[in-house]
């Protein structure tokens, strides 16, 4: 697995807050975190500890390495999408 850009972090959180129907505000107070904290993570300005990662992907109803797998899926389709404007998101597995 490689290191992926800070970038994807925060998208795949800001994604699976919104599809669990959470505002920060909840994801903070499930995951223990500072809101604050959630707000610079999903604006790409601070990267997660891996601590952090845990906490997230158990306030979310995800094992951290679901978590991660996401992330990298998420890579992988910007990947693909950088060579290919066009293509469309399918389902990954």
């Amino acid at each position: 697995m490689e290191i992926w850009n800070l970038k994807y972090i925060g998208e795949t959180l800001k994604k699976l807050r919104k599809s669990k129907l959470l505002t920060q505000e909840d994801l903070a107070e499930e995951s223990g975190l500072d809101t604050r904290t959630i707000s610079l993570l999903e604006n790409n300005q601070q990267e997660p500890l891996l601590s952090t990662i845990s906490s997230l992907a158990v306030a979310l109803g995800m094992e951290p390495s679901e978590f991660l797998k996401e992330i990298e899926m998420d890579v992988e389709r910007a990947r693909i999408r950088e060579k290919d404007p066009n293509w469309s998101n399918v389902q990954m597995e």
